[in-house]
């Protein structure tokens, strides 16, 4: 066994998944063909492989499909360091070049593509990582096989080889409470960004001042065309946003209530519906 092969299978152990994806990647773009295979399917392409990276080719891996890896780029040894110190101990370390590394984390679980992504920016963030390579179908290059950029070519022409520097394949010791706390931080992204996306639906245009509110401008909005409980919702909440007093708003629903139904108990169970649901999104 060549020492190609043996590098490789360490890698392959490390970040182990049911399947791969290899990225030969060249001037002409992404080799086809090695997407989805099995670890000995990777082992038995290792002449292939040997032979497009003689050739300029960069060999890259990752888990195929959704998997419950993270890989961090452009980390250095103070990083590593602090990943260690913060019970985010790697599965795999590759060495890309000299001093600059990759680090493979071992999640619990398999993450949703979406959380993957954020789970990989967030710790990008956090230890200083590359963040355009943060997302969860990130690759990582391939140890045993030379980083052929052109900026490391040595002076007798030959590529350093990316190296292994560490395969333990074990779950980082935070893993459970940083799967916590990862889904409670993305639920609260995602519920911030549902909010300010219905604020804006709600209003006809931003900033609208007390002097100009009026019902009939919302009910007149092409915005809220065919939709006139919801005019007088954004109504109410842009009232309120700018410190319209419950009875002016009351007024304006009185003065001008939607339906023809003469029936007062109806009318006064819309006005204090609409109002409420309109309370709850100004204070938002």
């Amino acid at each position: 066994m060549d020492k190609t092969e043996s590098t490789v299978r360490n890698m392959l152990t490390a970040i182990e998944a049911p399947l791969y994806d290899i990225g030969v990647l060249s001037d002409r773009g992404m080799l086809p063909g090695l997407d989805g295979i099995p670890a000995a399917a990777v082992l038995d392409r290792l002449s292939l492989l040997k032979y497009r990276n003689v050739r300029g080719s960069h060999i890259y891996i990752r888990p195929s499909g959704e998997h419950r890896f993270t890989v961090l780029d452009d980390l250095n040894e103070a990083t590593l360091a602090r990943l260690a110190a913060d019970g985010f101990n790697p599965c795999a370390v590759v060495e890309t070049s000299a001093g600059n590394f990759q680090a493979w984390l071992k999640h619990p679980d398999v993450f949703p593509k979406l959380i993957g992504t954020f789970a990989a920016q967030t710790l990008a963030g956090r230890y200083d990582a590359d963040p355009s390579a943060a997302d969860w179908r990130r690759f990582g290059r391939l140890p045993g096989f030379t980083n052929c950029k052109p900026k490391y070519r040595k002076p007798d022409g030959l590529f350093p080889f990316v190296r292994l520097k560490s395969n333990s394949g074990e779950q980082y010791p935070m893993a459970e409470a940083f799967v916590q706390e990862i889904t409670k931080l993305y639920e609260e992204r995602e519920q911030e960004r549902e909010d300010r996306r219905i604020q804006a639906s709600l209003s006809p245009q931003r900033g609208p001042r007390l002097s100009n509110l009026s019902l009939e401008r919302f009910r007149t909005s092409t915005k809220y065309q065919d939709r006139p409980a919801a005019a007088d919702i954004a109504f109410c909440v842009a009232a309120y946003a700018n410190g319209m007093t419950g009875d002016r708003i009351e007024r304006a629903l009185e003065d001008d209530y939607l339906s023809r139904d003469p029936s007062t108990s109806k009318r006064a169970a819309y006005i204090r519906r609409t109002m409420e649901k309109a309370r709850r999104w100004a204070e938002r």
